[in-house]
């Protein structure tokens, strides 16, 4: 997530999926902690949101006021959440 000071401030490793959240009534990306397997990111999937695909492994967004990037150790596992 990116902070008040324009800088990424890092919220961890972990392993993402797409799926349905009854909380949001649509779907969502979740992000769980290679760790603990606590959730470190959930994030309904908006039509209206303008999601870029930058470089081979990035994907950026921005949600109200805040601004978020998944960055991804391979090609393969970001253009699997991109389709």
């Amino acid at each position: 997530m990116l902070n008040a000071d324009r800088a990424w401030d890092d919220r961890g490793t972990g392993h993402i999926s797409s799926m349905f959240a009854e909380k949001y009534r649509g779907m969502c990306l979740q992000v769980r902690s290679e760790e603990d397997g606590g959730i470190l990111m959930e994030s309904k999937i908006q039509l209206h949101t303008a999601y870029q695909k930058q470089q081979d492994t990035l994907i950026v967004w921005s949600e109200q006021d805040n601004d978020y990037a998944l960055s991804f150790q391979e090609k393969a596992g970001c253009d699997e959440i991109w389709k």
